[in-house]
């Protein structure tokens, strides 16, 4: 369209026309067809190009349970925090024993400390994989260390599979693990033996059987 504006015309037009700008020769009166986008229509068009539907190649049934799990050490550390003092308050009005005190605090301490360990086993769990339009871009979801559900953007380019590392936990029967040639220390745990594969050509392609 630019050079559509710069052809020479019988009309003199300054320079500053052809260069999108909004001011034009007082005998040549702006036309909707000779008039070029400002920077807010061209950033609108280009957020428009951008957009693009998602869809799913992966779902893991169990993910709201394991971000269930993970939300459980949150009310265990309350009711640990809240049960010891009042535990106290009992043996000092001489209602309990001072032996109900130490194991109300030894279960409270010990489940908050297993809750915590399972914790982090059971972080960055993917839940979710979509891929774009495009099939150049992954969008993961998972599940964060305190039981949140997370999304990343990833370049497929970017997809680093540990097979080492996955030929181990596979033995195992655990998880695969993803892991990004940006940052390797960031890595997602895929429990491909028990999610739902709903583009399996896709699917294999990017991270195999």
């Amino acid at each position: 369209m630019l050079q559509r504006l710069c052809r020479p015309r019988l009309i003199k037009v300054p320079l500053s026309y052809c260069v999108g700008s909004k001011r034009h020769h007082a005998s040549t009166p702006a036309t909707e067809s000779d008039t070029v986008p400002t920077t807010t229509t061209t950033k609108k068009l280009s957020l428009d190009a951008g957009f693009t539907d998602w869809r799913p190649i992966y779902q893991l049934p169990m993910i709201r349970l394991i971000a269930a799990f993970n939300r459980l050490k949150i009310y265990q550390a309350a009711v640990t925090a809240a049960g010891t003092p009042l535990a106290f308050g009992l043996v000092q009005a001489g209602q309990v024993s001072g032996e109900a005190l130490g194991i109300c605090t030894a279960i409270g301490v010990s489940g908050l400390i297993t809750l915590t360990l399972g914790s982090v086993v059971a972080s960055n769990v993917i839940g979710f994989i979509y891929i774009n339009d495009q099939q150049d871009q992954l969008k993961l979801a998972y599940v964060d260390f305190w039981g949140r559900r997370k999304e990343t953007l990833v370049d497929i380019e970017d997809l680093l599979p540990d097979w080492e590392l996955k030929r181990k936990t596979m033995r195992l029967g655990f998880y695969q693990p993803i892991c990004l040639r940006t940052d390797k220390k960031q890595r997602y745990k895929l429990l491909q033996r028990f999610g739902i594969i709903t583009d399996p050509l896709i699917f294999e392609g990017l991270f195999g059987q």
